[in-house]
């Protein structure tokens, strides 16, 4: 759990974690967007208190935007372009138990990856 946390605070990279599950989810994203933004509004109030003026507004608004809402902005997209590869190219992708968003089979509850497929394509089933 830690290791998440520190990963979504330092905008860590890479589609999938070391034991295989997938990194970026839509749920992951906004978990560490709130996050950032926690710790962007504590350093916010904190400088406000320590200052006291006008610039902590602007510098706290520039932070929200610049370390909270556009790396979120910007793994969602990564996200979205790796599920629209991760759609076209698997048998889970074209499955209907897939799970866009989580990349998880519904069925299974369990996410898939390009090498792992949770039924092993015996509940296999077509999207309508």
């Amino acid at each position: 759990m830690l290791d998440s946390f520190f990963d979504q605070l330092t905008l860590s990279k890479g589609l999938y974690d070391a034991k295989g599950e997938p990194r970026f989810t839509t749920g992951s994203i906004v978990n560490g967007a709130l996050l950032r933004a926690i710790l962007v509004i504590v350093v916010g109030f904190a400088l406000w208190y320590w200052r006291g003026d006008e610039m902590t507004y602007a510098l706290t608004f520039l932070l929200l935007w610049g370390y909270v809402a556009y790396p979120a902005y910007r793994q969602y997209i990564i996200f979205n372009q790796h599920i629209e590869q991760y759609v076209g190219d698997t048998l889970c992708g074209q499955c209907r138990h897939f799970n866009a968003t989580a990349q998880s089979c519904f069925r299974y509850d369990e996410h898939v990856t390009e090498t792992y497929v949770p039924c092993e394509g015996l509940d296999w089933e077509p999207r309508s």
